[in-house]
């Protein structure tokens, strides 16, 4: 086995042909020659192998980052993400007010909308910004949590989107507010139909969310 060894470093080193006539016709058996040859077209295979997996899994990678999204204020100041297929964005006030929708492949009523904002921590709290959301005051909350966005913990409130007594609930929102460098950010994913269904644009949107210079 030594001899195969040293034989398949010589071949690997100088070449096939020229390595078995360094070696010398005379001193290799033929049954030999077969398992170098075996030896080294195993190695390209498990390179190939190799090779092949790291271009799946950077592939993948690119699939399941998304599509990434990027604007700035007038300052520098970046609010980025990620975002899956199905969704558009445009800018409302760059770096400060995003806006994003979506509609389902499913049913046309389960259109789905993301606004993104950003204010000022002058003069104003988390607290008023909650109290003072337009979808906090007419709904009903139904689940309140904490996550980590962009290394800061965010306050998750759902909300059932209500349309008054006599038309009942309108859909579900995902009310996401969080404070970093001296501004508040809120995260508004408001959709016909369930917040479950949305769970992985959600996820996808926030785990990948990013601001400053």
């Amino acid at each position: 086995m030594r001899y195969l060894k040293d034989a398949y470093l010589r071949f690997k080193r100088v070449g096939l042909i020229r390595g078995i006539f360094l070696l010398g016709v005379n001193h290799i058996l033929p049954w030999q020659l077969i398992e170098v040859l075996y030896l080294n077209k195993k190695i390209t295979v498990i390179i190939g192998v190799v090779i092949l997996i790291i271009i799946m899994a950077l592939v993948y990678n690119i699939m399941a980052s998304g599509t990434h999204y990027s604007s700035k204020d007038s300052e520098g100041n970046e609010i980025s993400f990620n975002y899956p297929n199905g969704w558009a964005f445009q800018e409302r006030t760059p770096g400060t007010l995003i806006q994003g929708e979506k509609n389902s492949t499913d049913n046309s009523t389960y259109h789905s909308v993301v606004t993104i904002s950003k204010i000022s921590l002058n003069g104003t709290s988390l607290e008023q910004v909650k109290n003072n959301d337009i979808y906090f005051k007419t709904g009903k909350v139904f689940n309140e949590t904490n996550r980590t966005v962009d290394g800061t913990q965010a306050s998750v409130i759902d909300i059932e989107e209500m349309a008054g007594p006599e038309r009942g609930k309108l859909g579900e929102v995902k009310l996401v507010l969080f404070s970093k460098d001296n501004y508040i950010y809120t995260i508004s994913f408001v959709t016909g139909g369930s917040l479950e269904n949305l769970k992985s644009d959600i996820d996808h949107i926030l785990n990948s969310f990013h601001t400053g210079k």
